[in-house]
């Protein structure tokens, strides 16, 4: 912690005045005098700046980035996760960056370039879902999430130990129920989701689509989580 530099006038009045120094001298002491003073003032503007929480107010906005940077640099081509379940898990974290955090043009699209690698090429391939109307669409409803104070809160996904896995059209399947707590202002909204991925060619596992429930054994399967 800095402390306070203090000066004694008397002293200071000795040195100058005193044994009848010579001009040579004076001008010595009036220089460490001036130096010392400037020395003071910027122990006593970083005393103050730690204080009002200034300096530590700049740590703790880095630190609320720190999600958002982690997400970005994510090496999803040689880190992918290996279970359906650790796929949505990521999806949401993605999601929650996505609607909650106030973001540059360049986090929003390289968060956003990150989620569709969540998604099957098939999902990728419907027009809807080409890369200029899903960055305009999901842009519009981030700022009616910002209007109406609305954040997604909390999520949790299905337990990979209870995952169903299927063959569809001789591809390996897996259904995954996923649940969010969304908050606007007062008011507070959990939903349900069923979703469906798909192995690829490389055994990744991709989403490749979703849609509500409200099935009381399908949400049963989320536990206590």
């Amino acid at each position: 912690m800095a402390t306070d530099v203090k000066f004694s006038q008397e002293s200071i009045e000795r040195q100058l005045h005193g044994n009848g120094g010579s001009s040579m001298n004076k001008k010595k002491i009036g220089i460490t005098f001036v130096a010392l003073v400037c020395l003071a003032v910027v122990v006593l503007t970083i005393f103050y700046m730690i204080s009002n929480g200034k300096i530590s107010g700049s740590r703790e906005s880095k630190s609320s980035t720190t999600e958002v940077d982690k997400l970005m640099s994510k090496d999803l081509d040689n880190g992918y996760p290996e279970t359906p379940t650790e796929v949505l898990k990521l999806y949401w974290r993605y999601n929650k960056c996505l609607y909650n955090t106030t973001l540059t043009d360049k986090e929003y699209n390289k968060l956003l370039k990150q989620l569709r690698k969540l998604y099957d090429a098939e999902l990728l391939d419907v027009k809807d879902n080409a890369w200029e109307k899903m960055h305009k669409r999901l842009a519009k409803e981030r700022k009616s999430y910002k209007k109406k104070e609305q954040t997604i809160s909390t999520y949790v996904v299905q337990p990979a130990g209870s995952i169903e896995y299927t063959t569809i059209n001789k591809r390996e399947c897996a259904t995954v129920i996923t649940g969010t707590l969304t908050k606007a202002k007062q008011k507070r909204m959990q939903i349900y989701e069923k979703f469906l991925c798909r192995k690829d060619a490389k055994g990744k596992w991709r989403i490749l689509g979703w849609e509500q429930t409200t099935d009381k054994e399908e949400i049963a399967t989320l536990g206590d989580n």
